[in-house]
Order: C-alpha cells, then structure tokens, then sequence
C-alpha cells in the first residue's frame, strides 16, 4: 500500500476507514468491520486521535443498527458520543443523538426515540443544521404514527417538508411522502395515500433510488387493492414482482458474486493464456502429444480447484481471527469499565465508612447534653430554682435543635447518595426563593440582632430544583449567621454571567484560614469550627451544598478574609422558556 511505504498514519486510517465504508454498502459486514478495526488502531493505539475513533465507533454501531442488534449498536453510538462530548464536536453529539433515536424507536422504545431526536434538534436548531433538522423532524413524525398520534405526525412533516423545499434535498423528500402515505393509511385516507405513493415513486424513478420504487409499489397494489380496484391492484402488483426479482438477483450478483469473480477471472485468465500457449505449441510441433496435454489441463483444473478450496479456507480461518480479534476488543473494554467501577465502589464505600464515623461523633454530644440535663432536672426538680431550670431547658432545645438539623442533613445525604432522591428542576424566581429561604432562618438571625439583605436582581429566573436550591440557601445563610458576630451584616446578591447566575452569601464574620478552605467540601475530612455565640455544627451542610449545586449544574466555592468576613458563591443555569 502507497500510504504503508510512506508511513502516514493519518492517511492510513482514512483509507482504512473508506475501505470499511464501501464494503459495508456491498454487503460484506465481514470485511467492513475488519477495515473499521484497523482504522480504529491507527486512530487510538498510533495516533491518539479521539476524533478518529469516535468516527470508527459511529461506524461499528452502524453495521449492528443494520443488522438489528440494537444492544452494541447503542452501546457504540454511546461510545461515540461521550468522545463528541469531550471534543466539544457538536455536530457529532448530534449524529449520535440521532442514531440513538433510530436504534430506540426500531427498538419499539418510542418515547426514549423521541427524548435523543428532541436534543439532536436543540443542538441543530442552534447551528442551523438544515439537513439534520429535517431528518429529525421526519423521524419523529414516523415515531407518531406508531404511537397513533397522526395530528402531531401531520406538523412534524410538515416541519420536515418545508425544510426539504428551501434546500432541494430530494432524497429526504421521497421518505417523507411516503411517511405521509402511510398515515393516511392508518387513517383510512386511501385515496390520499395513493396520490402520496405516486409522489414518492416519482421522484423515486427520477432519483433511480429502487428501495423506494418497490415500497412504493408494494402500497400502491394494497391501496388499489382496499379501495376495489382490482385491475389497478394486480398491476402495479406486477411491476412490483418484477423490480423486487430484478433487483434482488442484480444486488445478488453484484455483494455475493462481486469478489470471489474478480479473483476466480485473473486466475483463470492466466491458466488459460498458459494452456493456451502450450496447446499451440503442441499443435505445431508434436500433434501426436494431444493427449499429454489433455492430462495436463487436467492436472492444472484439479489444481485451480484445490487452489480455491484453499482460498476458501483461508478466508474462513481469517474471517474467524477477524471475529475474535472484535470480540477481544469487546472484552477488553468491558474489563476497564468493571475495573473503574470496581475503585469508584471503593472510594464511595471507604467515604460513607469516614462520614458515618463522623456523624456518630457528632451525634453523641447533643444526646449526651439531653440525657444529663433532663436527668439532673428530674433529680433535683424541687431544689433548682425557675432561673436554673430554663437555662437547663434552653440548654436541652438548644442540643435537641441541632441533632435535628444534623439528622436532616444526614437523611437529605443518604437519599441523595442511593438515588432516592428526585431530581426536577423547574422554573424558579430567585428573589422570591432567596426570601423564603431568609424567613426560615429569622429567629437565629433575630437572636443575634443579625441584618439580613436580599439584594437579588427581580425577574431572575433559574432552572433547577427547588427543594434542593433552599436547602443551599438556607445553609449557607444559617452558617454565615453562625460565624457572624452579634449586630452584624449578611448580605445576599446575584449577578449575571454568560447563561449562569452567580449569586453570593457574604458576611462580615470571623472569616476562613487560607488552609482550611480547599477542605471545606471535603467529605473525608471534618469540618467543624465553633461560631460567634459557641454554636456547633457537623460540616455535613456544606457537603450537601456541593451535591445539590453541582447537581443542578453550577458550582460552589468560598473567598474569605480572617476577621474581615467571607463571601460563599455559587452557580445556577438561567431558565431559557
């Protein structure tokens, strides 16, 4: 190969790639996935080129989408996509949006068809993408007509077909006639499903696009059929006969007969040109050695056929290693993922054994402080004064509030930690969801004679989810409260950046040392610090903080001065109607 000799390895693969193209368009899958494989090496192995490889992923999977193995065909457009992901390759997040569409909705999983078209469109409507948004529209239109839904299939070909008339694209045309065609069958519009099939079978003739000359004259012979017209029936049923036989022998003669031709021609060729010669030579020189030559072509016949009984041999002993050598990269794929999985187990499993230790911690002060307290009371009831016995009640609300407030942060992280925990975000006003989350906080605020300002921006709306929003909010408030000092300012406004709103919880507290804000989020390690007015805490809430933002799709960090305050800011996606 000219490419070899010159050691391009880009070039290579390219060609690699083609070569897996045209044989799958001549029906030899065997060979198709053999070329693919050897792209992707040269992609992956040599080159280290996502791009390449997730081109070749997109390829595999359309070879099992053809064969109606949807499971790998998924399993590889997925592949594909979370390398379009990385690449920030928009376009290919698109095509595998789409792919995965077509697998699900083949697959009789409609309403997860549609979910992959409608976020192939979102990225299409915003490139612009012409040709792939009428694929997507005329696809989803196919998917409502399986779920009977035939007015939302009318729009969305409509849709499609507007986008086919203002850039000619007349291939797409002739599916969506014949789209439309079969929706009014289902409807029971027969006479416009006929007039449809013409349409599609027209510019199928023009285009010399057989598939649909035959689907189309298969309906039409059922259509004339249903509406009595007998004659009309039988014969387009006639036309459809002889194309289908016309064009299965054709394609027969061309995918199966194609190679093996072309080899068994040049050999024969050749061992004729030689018997040929030697016959003539025969004749000219010894007439009487006619038979020598006779036992000679013979000989030479019975070797061209153990020739191709070789041949024959080798190409199955190949198309095995071929297989094998597929299979072993399955596997090998499959080992990595369950040994990812198998340390991501570990570390959660490691974190959940440090966190419980530290909630048992923290859990047995304020039960210890209820336990003696409302011991010493019952004990010495009489004898305490009414001054001695509040400070013992207040002292038992106090502990009984905070086992509170850690059980409900430790419920909020388990359920969030096993999955039970629903996830729905909504349009939500921030102003109003930052003054709910005040009001909740007040008398700890009003305790301390703390100032609270809800500076946030009107008419800024956020898509997330609420619940877990105000739980945020309400930490990072009661926290900044916590380590504020007495007559204090807490002040709490947003600002817009890009598609996110940062908004910020600053205080004019006791502030944070440079050394202990990169572990303030860290699970592993604890994070409790007295406040203003000896107040306690788990650092659990600031851990939730972190899920719930990240959760959402923002981020969360701190900036802070010691005895100036600190400023803790977080992200949220603005809501697009």
């Amino acid at each position: 190969m000219k490419y070899e000799s010159i050691n391009n390895s880009i070039e290579i693969a390219n060609l690699f790639n083609y070569m897996g193209r045209v044989y799958t368009l001549l029906f030899r899958e065997d060979l198709a996935i053999q070329y693919f494989l050897k792209s992707l090496k040269v992609y992956d192995k040599i080159l280290n080129n996502r791009d390449g490889v997730a081109m070749n992923y997109v390829d595999i999977g359309n070879l099992y989408y053809g064969q109606e193995n949807y499971e790998f065909a998924s399993k590889y457009f997925n592949d594909a996509l979370k390398l379009y992901v990385e690449l920030h390759d928009e376009d290919g997040v698109a095509t595998c949006y789409t792919n995965l569409g077509n697998v699900y909705a083949d697959n009789k999983n409609i309403s997860k068809g549609l979910n992959y078209y409608y976020k192939s469109i979102k990225i299409q409507e915003k490139f612009n993408f012409k040709e792939g948004l009428a694929t997507n529209y005329n696809n989803i239109g196919d998917c409502y007509i399986s779920l009977k839904q035939y007015n939302e299939a009318i729009l969305y070909f409509d849709k499609a077909m507007k986008i086919v008339n203002e850039n000619n694209a007349t291939g797409l045309e002739i599916i969506i006639y014949y789209n439309l065609a079969n929706l009014n069958i289902k409807q029971n519009n027969i006479n416009k499903a006929i007039d449809y099939n013409f349409k599609s079978l027209n510019l199928s003739v023009e285009t010399g696009d057989l598939q649909f000359q035959i689907e189309n004259l298969q309906s039409l012979a059922d259509n004339y059929d249903k509406i009595g017209n007998l004659k009309k029936s039988y014969e387009y049923l006639k036309k459809y006969n002889k194309l289908r036989d016309s064009v299965f022998e054709k394609e027969k003669r061309k995918n199966v007969g194609l190679f093996h031709a072309l080899n068994e021609l040049e050999n024969k060729r050749l061992t004729i040109d030689e018997l040929s010669s030697k016959n003539e030579l025969a004749e000219i020189k010894y007439e009487n050695e006619k038979k020598i030559s006779y036992v000679l072509i013979i000989l030479m016949t019975i070797f061209v056929v153990f020739l191709v009984i070789s041949i024959n041999l080798h190409t199955a002993k190949k198309k095995a290693y071929n297989l094998m050598e597929f299979k072993n990269h399955q596997i090998n794929k499959m080992n990595e993922e369950i040994q990812q999985q198998t340390i991501k187990l570990k570390q959660l499993n490691s974190t959940k054994d440090k966190f419980f230790s530290i909630i048992a911690h923290d859990l047995k002060n304020p039960f210890n402080s209820i336990q003696g307290f409302t011991e010493l009371l019952i004990d010495n009831y009489k004898e305490y004064s009414d001054e001695k016995k509040l400070k013992f009640l207040k002292i038992i609300k106090g502990s009984s509030l905070k086992a509170s407030n850690l059980l409900s942060n430790l419920l909020l992280w388990a359920n969030n930690q096993s999955g039970n925990l629903s996830f729905t975000p909504t349009k939500i006003e921030l102003a109003l969801l930052v003054s709910e989350s005040i009001s909740f906080v007040e008398i700890q605020a009003f305790n301390k004679e703390i100032n609270i300002i809800n500076n946030v921006d009107n008419h800024i709306f956020v898509y997330a989810d609420e619940n877990m929003i105000n739980t945020v909010l309400r930490n990072l408030v009661s926290n900044s409260i916590k380590f504020t000092y007495s007559k204090g300012e807490i002040q709490i406004y947003s600002t817009i950046k890009e598609d996110f709103v940062e908004i910020c919880v600053k205080d004019n507290g006791i502030g944070i040392a440079a050394d202990e804000i990169e572990n303030l989020f860290n699970i592993e390690i604890k994070n409790t610090s007295v406040g203003t007015a000896n107040e306690h805490g788990s650092g659990l809430g600031l851990i939730l903080c972190k899920d719930f933002v990240e959760k959402s799709g923002g981020k969360i960090w701190v900036e802070s001065t010691p005895n100036v305050g600190s400023e803790f800011k977080f992200t949220l996606p603005i809501f697009k109607g």
